[in-house]
């Protein structure tokens, strides 16, 4: 348990984390203890109230396992302070979570010195204040959401159908298109992004955030 005296100095970055698995938050807290002059984990697991955090991570795996609310109410309660936990075997999730609202993605991989850092320039703001933090910041957010190849909204739209398992037709009639000019559009999508198939378009499309299932409001 990390000692409270720390992070009651106002200099001590309160951090909190969202992760339904023990391992991923003994470790974060392992990780960070050596480093209780610079933060302090707060209260963690999936329903823990993060209360006053300045910084919010976010383990992406909870997107898999379809706790998309989870991170919403994360990114509502704490807007521009969510970190996302990525995973190195599953970029998609990391991308969904940008997608959703998480500012920036840091490995879970990342050493402990380097979250840290991460950790103070993210509370500082140097990741939203023209900085080559945040310039580098940007550019993988674009690498990872796929914009860099510059898809417009229609072919968003189209390829976001086509995961989710649409057929042409689906996508012609939900969209009120005709048949030749959803043709056209995915022949576009192919081109952009570099596939040939209707498979590797959807292999991309998961890899780079894009959901696979429809989103149902309550």
């Amino acid at each position: 348990m990390l000692m409270p005296s720390p992070a009651s100095s106002p200099h001590v970055i309160r951090v909190g984390l969202i992760s339904d698995q023990s391992i991923v938050r003994a470790g974060v807290r392992s990780l960070l203890a050596p480093y209780d002059d610079r933060v302090t984990v707060v209260d963690i697991g999936p329903e823990s109230d993060l209360g006053d955090a300045q910084v919010v991570l976010y383990d992406v795996l909870g997107l898999h396992q379809g706790d998309v609310k989870g991170l919403e109410t994360a990114v509502k309660a704490h807007p521009g302070r969510v970190l996302a936990l990525s995973r190195e075997l599953q970029p998609g999730l990391a991308a969904r979570a940008l997608g959703i609202g998480a500012v920036a993605s840091v490995s879970l991989g990342i050493d402990a010195e380097e979250l840290v850092e991460v950790i103070e320039a993210f509370a500082a703001g140097h990741l939203e204040d023209g900085s080559q933090a945040d310039l580098d910041n940007q550019a993988d957010r674009r690498r990872q959401l796929g914009r860099g190849v510059n898809l417009s909204p229609r072919e968003l739209e189209v390829l976001g159908l086509i995961v989710r398992g649409r057929s042409n037709e689906e996508i012609a009639a939900e969209l009120y298109l005709s048949i030749n000019t959803v043709k056209t559009v995915i022949r576009s999508v192919y081109r952009k992004i570099g596939v040939a198939t209707r498979s590797r378009a959807v292999a991309w499309a998961i890899e780079h955030g894009f959901a696979t299932t429809d989103v149902v409001d309550e």
